[in-house]
């Protein structure tokens, strides 16, 4: 099914310290070359398409700022970000965290899980909490250039 996801009115102010705006915030874990790999696919399907973004991995580095610096940066990011999108590759709990802040503080929040099929499984927090998910590059691609995606059917869990 092909549909145009409605995006959420932003309920609660959010204040931009850095007068920075990214279109995104590229959210997902890093910590493996196969989840770099996805990440690397997904930032540059968005940046073919001209989008700024906010990448965690590379603009807060918790070795050298430490971990109150680095969340304080990465939510910083969420709120100087249009919107974000979240790679679900894995179920990490910083990505999910990012979802949840971003949807709390009323931003537009879209999920990639490239390969996901229709009776695919993800968690109802998720699968409620995000405007659209896109089941591979293609349909991301799609969606940047049309507004239209592939909405898959989602086993509820």
């Amino acid at each position: 099914m092909i549909r145009t996801p409605t995006m959420r009115r932003m309920t609660n102010t959010v204040t931009n310290t850095t007068n920075t705006e990214y279109d995104f915030y590229a959210a997902g874990p890093f910590f493996n070359p196969a989840e770099v790999t996805s990440m690397e696919r997904l930032e540059a399907t968005l940046e073919s398409h001209g989008k700024k973004l906010f990448k965690p991995r590379f603009e807060s580095d918790l070795a050298a700022i430490g971990a109150k610096a680095c969340f304080e940066a990465d939510v910083e990011g969420i709120r100087s970000a249009k919107a974000v999108i979240a790679n679900l590759i894995d179920d990490d709990p910083g990505t999910m965290f990012e979802i949840g802040y971003a949807h709390g503080i009323g931003k537009p929040v879209y999920a990639y899980l490239d390969g996901l099929k229709d009776g695919g499984a993800v968690n109802i927090m998720i699968s409620q909490s995000v405007d659209a998910i896109f089941t591979s590059a293609e349909d991301l691609a799609r969606f940047l250039e049309t507004g239209e995606h592939t909405d898959p059917v989602l086993k509820d869990f």
